[in-house]
């Protein structure tokens, strides 16, 4: 039997699926909906809608099967969650990777499957929406292109259930959802004995420029500097808008001087866009950064509270160190 691999945003990938508190429900009336359209859209007799936790896949809804987990090493999901489509086995007897796979010469006796990976808000794998049966299946074009609406459905569903972790405006995470998702990844880097750098940045002169330029104004730059950060940093980072100027980053395995240099090219794009795009007025921002260390341990709340303080020295004058 040939094992996914680990993605390589798995620690961010965990993080999204904790705090979505998905784990925590079974077989809601919306999730079910889906996998029953799917059922009948495909003509397939089981439909499950998985979320793929470390060590289990977690059945959220489904139809055809009475399961509530199963092992992620040996599921098809693991690998599904690996690719950008579809994943389509037609006969997994004759799949190099499936063919002595335990749900296939096992009571399950899969012999077809089709599976999507479900994306959360933030582009990360969480889920798969997949179908099987026992016997071999050929899959049409029309099949397919059923099963990619149907996934772009539960995504819409499942972002719904998302949002008393998401800012309205910028559609970062907010800081119920920064301090959740940060906390599971320094929880990884602690295990796995890897450095971190919480960098947090506030707005320069914020409430100046709503005065001059209005509100509305002061959005678009909290949108502005909210893309600039997709830009920069890596899906693997956790982004978040704390409050109403101030935003954080949790960079994973990173030190404090590989964060400044990406802190300067940051800048220096500001500056770029604000030329090709024709902001009214510049986007400054002040920013500390304090390093964790797996042997040191600190929690998430002393990284926030040295780099709040940091912050607060900067901007009155004082060198950020």
């Amino acid at each position: 039997m040939y094992n996914a691999t680990i993605p390589d945003n798995e620690p961010m990938r965990l993080a999204t699926l904790h705090a979505s508190q998905l784990l925590n429900l079974r077989g809601g009336e919306q999730y079910q909906r889906l996998t029953r359209l799917g059922r009948r859209l495909l003509q397939m007799p089981v439909c499950l809608l998985n979320l793929v936790d470390a060590e289990y896949v977690r059945v959220l809804a489904g139809q055809g099967v009475d399961l509530t987990e199963f092992s992620r090493s040996s599921s098809f999901c693991g690998h599904t969650i690996l690719g950008e489509d579809a994943l389509v086995i037609q006969d997994t007897r004759h799949h190099p990777y499936f063919f002595d796979n335990p749900l296939v010469v096992g009571p399950a006796g899969v012999r077809s499957y089709i599976g999507m990976p479900i994306r959360a808000f933030n582009g990360c794998k969480i889920a798969t929406l997949c179908l099987m049966d026992k016997v071999p299946r050929e899959v049409a074009a029309d099949d397919l292109a059923a099963l990619r609406d149907l996934a772009l459905l539960t995504e819409q569903e499942l972002a719904a259930g998302q949002l008393a972790i998401i800012d309205d405006l910028t559609g970062l995470v907010n800081r119920r959802g920064f301090e959740t998702m940060a906390r599971l990844l320094l929880n990884s880097s602690e295990r796995q004995s890897l450095p971190a750098v919480l960098l947090y940045f506030d707005l320069d002169d914020f409430s100046t420029l709503n005065r001059h330029y209005g509100e509305a104004e002061g959005d678009r730059m909290l949108m502005r500097f909210s893309r600039l950060l997709r830009q920069t940093f890596r899906g693997s980072d956790v982004l978040g808008r704390l409050s109403d100027n101030s935003f954080a980053v949790l960079v994973a395995n990173s030190s404090a001087q590989q964060a400044e240099m990406v802190v300067d090219r940051m800048r220096q794009s500001a500056l770029t866009l604000q030329q090709q795009e024709g902001w009214p007025g510049p986007l400054q921002f002040s920013v500390a950064a304090v390093h964790y260390s797996p042997a040191q341990g600190p929690s998430l709340e002393h990284l926030l509270s040295r780099a709040d303080h940091l912050l607060y020295k900067r901007q009155q004058g004082s060198r950020l160190c």
